[in-house]
């Protein structure tokens, strides 16, 4: 598997939003080069899968995994048919591991099934239940991560992670800008802040996200702001001039101007869809009672 420097950037959040963690089970399901800001956890149920993962190739037999930090290009696919249940959740999910998920120096976590102990491998099956059926609550979900990671990293301690050191290449740049705009979402992020922060020149900022991206910086930022608005608006009573603040625009109107732009639709007809769905979305078998 090839690394590529063309690679999609992804969001978690809506899922995320409804239950703090997001789960599924796929089988042969290869992805190509991809991130986001989310922390991820692939196990693989059987067969054997190849990761890519920040440059690296690791190859994964079942009962075995990979722990992926926000915004690590990643992709896989099978070397032998098989399965793996994926997790998807935000870095303060798990409040214990949140400066670990957060730092830029350990892209990733193997999981190791000969040297992980037994305690955190007893984890797996629920977890792999979890991710098929979600029949357990969210608050067991986080006692059974909690336990696997930290049988996970007691086991790669001792300078046996996956520690990269700040790289000149457009992906570190990229990973870092990544970083201070969820960071900063709320705040000023015009191109001369944000260069000036990272202490990297303007024009390089634009131009290497452009590259990987295939879209401008201001787009994926009144993207990345819209997610959270529609986050906003179906899980809080707030006001649209509170929500759109919080989301960093600078007015109402320019909020109202970017979300129809993205969403074809007025913020205020995509909350009234979620209150009352069957205006919007109704079933095809009601409405015909005996």
């Amino acid at each position: 598997m090839k690394e590529t420097t063309n690679f999609k950037y992804e969001e978690w959040n809506e899922q995320v939003a409804k239950y703090g963690i997001f789960a599924f089970y796929s089988e042969n399901a290869e992805t190509s080069g991809h991130l986001h800001s989310q922390v991820e956890l692939d196990i693989v149920e059987s067969g054997e899968v190849e990761f890519m993962v920040d440059g690296r190739n690791l190859t994964i037999g079942a009962g075995g995994g990979v722990l992926i930090c926000p915004h690590t290009i990643h992709s896989m696919q099978y070397t032998a048919p098989g399965s793996v249940s994926t997790f998807i959740f935000g870095t303060d999910f798990l409040l214990d591991f949140m400066s670990f998920f957060e730092s830029t120096k350990t892209p990733f976590v193997i999981l190791d099934k000969e040297r992980c102990p037994a305690f955190a491998q007893a984890q797996i099956p629920f977890l792999l239940e979890f991710s098929h059926n979600y029949n357990i609550g969210k608050t067991v979900v986080k006692g059974l991560l909690s336990v696997l990671l930290s049988g996970m990293m007691p086991a790669y301690s001792g300078g046996e992670f996956e520690e990269r050191e700040d790289r000149l290449s457009s992906y570190q740049v990229c990973r870092k800008l990544l970083a201070y705009v969820d960071e900063n979402i709320t705040q000023d992020l015009s191109l001369k802040s944000i260069a000036k922060a990272l202490n990297i020149v303007p024009c390089y900022v634009s131009s290497v996200f452009s590259k990987n991206f295939n879209m401008t910086l201001n787009h994926y930022i009144g993207t990345k702001r819209i997610a959270m608005a529609k986050t906003m608006l179906i899980s809080t009573l707030k006001p649209m001039s509170e929500i759109a603040y919080e989301c960093g625009f600078s007015s109402v109107r320019s909020f109202n101007r970017r979300f129809k732009e993205l969403e074809g639709m007025p913020p205020t007809q995509y909350r009234e869809s979620f209150m009352n769905p069957a205006k919007s979305t109704p079933k095809p078998d009601e409405g015909s009672k005996d």
